[in-house]
């Protein structure tokens, strides 16, 4: 027994000291540090920007009732088609059912008080002609003839309200399209101008919507072309142009930015999820440099600068092992995000877009992809 006890201690010892050199050899190896990087780019060229966007349907709508109600039929789900003049919902008519009724029996009684009014009228007038009544029995007869005309008209009036109100309990499609959205349920009592339900087209094709920080947005100009890629579609990039560049900011001090495709590929849907690549035209040089950029010069992002001291600077690019390498630039032009440099590099060149100062030469890294072509 003693000396199982003897041996069992000894193996112990043996797994201890195998699992610490294990641990002490992946403590040693040496792990990419994950960084954010930017494209360098020529002085004169402009900058490629991904930005995420959202497909949305370039007619859509939001029906609702004019008047209020009791819904007693749906007639679509989410995602259904409908064409023009189909009957979507519809209220219950019986209230105002009546109503029209009540307005015609008006309209009529009205009528046969006007027509009354005009058979005295006209009597009197061929009485008067013949000297047996008085010009004042004429203006009587005149006067009761003008309220009857008026209260028909008014009836009549009534009469179309009560029926345009008996039309509107159906709510009609104004367009072709499908369901985007169902708002309210049967049996549901709604109120006038309540959302029911949002509708899209399929006459006006399909836009991207998506946002520009407000350091970029000057660059984009209407009208321009640009791609747009639908993951869920595949990566073929489709064909967009700049439609609307909005002038109030959303949150952040990022500015509304539409896109109308040139073409809808198959399968295309309101609300997928689409990739924008801008291609943004240069910052404009500042006042001092006229004469324009020399041969050689590059743009990077102004936070990839660590500066040495005060007028020497430089950049940490990868290579082609990943590795950083720090690279002495010159700063010509300082812009409001970019600045222009000259130094060894060249047009395509990843550099640590963020964060530089906290990496060191030869240091192994990983590119972090996320907003690696931004300037902003």
């Amino acid at each position: 027994m003693r000396i199982g006890l003897r041996t069992a201690l000894v193996v112990a010892a043996l797994a201890t000291t195998l699992v610490s050199c294990s641990s002490d050899s992946d403590v040693g190896a040496e792990r990419p540090r994950v960084v954010d990087t930017a494209v360098v780019r020529a002085a004169n060229g402009a900058d490629d920007v991904t930005l995420s966007g959202r497909v949305v349907a370039a007619e859509k709508t939001r029906l609702s009732f004019e008047i209020s109600g009791k819904v007693v039929r749906l007639s679509v789900d989410v995602g259904e088609r409908f064409e023009a003049g189909d009957v979507l919902a519809a209220l219950d008519d019986s209230r105002y059912r009546l109503v029209e009724q009540r307005a015609t029996a008006s309209a009529q009684e009205a009528k046969a008080s006007l027509h009354e009014a005009r058979l005295a009228f006209e009597r009197q007038q061929q009485l008067r002609e013949k000297g047996f009544v008085s010009e004042a029995a004429l203006d009587n007869a005149q006067a009761r003839l003008d309220t009857a005309r008026s209260r028909y008209q008014s009836a009549q009036a009534s009469r179309r309200l009560a029926q345009r109100d008996l039309r509107l309990t159906e709510l009609t499609a104004p367009f072709d399209g499908s369901v985007s959205e169902r708002r309210v349920e049967p049996l549901e009592r709604v109120s006038p101008n309540q959302p029911v339900l949002d509708v899209i087209s399929d006459r006006e094709g399909f836009e991207v919507e998506t946002s520009l920080s407000e350091t970029l947005v000057g660059r984009l100009v209407t009208g321009s072309h640009h791609q747009v890629v639908v993951p869920s579609l595949g990566d073929a990039p489709l064909g967009a142009t700049v439609r609307h560049v909005g002038s109030q900011p959303r949150s952040s001090n990022n500015y509304p930015v539409i896109l109308e495709l040139a073409e809808a590929p198959p399968g295309l849907r309101s609300g997928m999820t689409a990739q924008v690549r801008l291609a943004l035209a240069g910052p404009a040089a500042n006042a001092g440099d006229a004469a324009g950029d020399p041969a050689g010069a590059v743009r990077v992002p102004l936070t990839a600068l660590v500066y040495d001291g005060p007028s020497n600077a430089h950049v940490m690019r990868l290579d082609s092992e990943q590795r950083l390498q720090a690279v002495p630039v010159e700063v010509l032009v300082a812009h409001q995000d970019v600045v222009t440099v000259t130094g060894d590099l060249k047009e395509g060149q990843r550099v640590v877009a963020r964060g530089a100062e906290f990496v060191v030469e030869g240091q192994k890294v990983t590119a972090l992809n996320q907003g690696a072509e931004r300037y902003n």
